[in-house]
């Protein structure tokens, strides 16, 4: 079996860490219960919910093991170049139009758009990691070339 370095920001390993913890205890327990009450009310093979509990069950054991693989493969970045964005670092950038925005560089499992937690492996991601401060870059996007200028590190 290959292993998978994932790249996280210390942050991200801790939800990770929590996410496992989660499904392990509560999760578990609560498929459990609900399985137990299936069971109990006779005949399973026409009882959807025994059914939905034990797909869910399935589905919650992969995440486990997913999970588990995640952090044995986790590698823990910070940048300790001070001038240079990488994974971790939070910078403000400006489109070529002046709006402004401020981004998290993060892992892949850590990215969520929503929050402006931009995966280092995304088309901005990849523009603006090991670029320096105040400069400009280029990103391929499905709108066409968009041109961000790099402004500070985060806020």
């Amino acid at each position: 079996m290959m292993k998978n370095e994932y790249l996280v920001t210390s942050d991200g390993l801790k939800k990770l860490k929590e996410e496992l913890k989660y499904r392990e205890t509560e999760k578990r327990s609560l498929i459990q219960k609900t399985l137990e009450e299936m069971r109990a009310q006779g005949d399973l093979s026409e009882n959807d919910g025994y059914s939905l509990a034990v797909e869910d069950s399935k589905t919650n054991e992969a995440e486990i093991m997913k999970l588990k693989n995640m952090i044995a493969n986790a590698k823990t970045v910070k940048n300790d170049k001070k001038n240079t964005v990488e994974i971790g670092d939070t910078v403000t950038i400006v489109d070529d139009e002046g709006k402004k925005m401020v981004v998290s560089i993060v892992g892949e499992s850590e990215s969520n758009p929503i929050e402006n937690k931009v995966s280092h492996n995304s088309p901005l991601g990849k523009a603006l990691v090991g670029k320096k401060i105040n400069t400009k870059v280029t990103v391929e996007t499905p709108r066409g070339k968009k041109v961000y200028t790099i402004l500070k590190e985060g806020e």
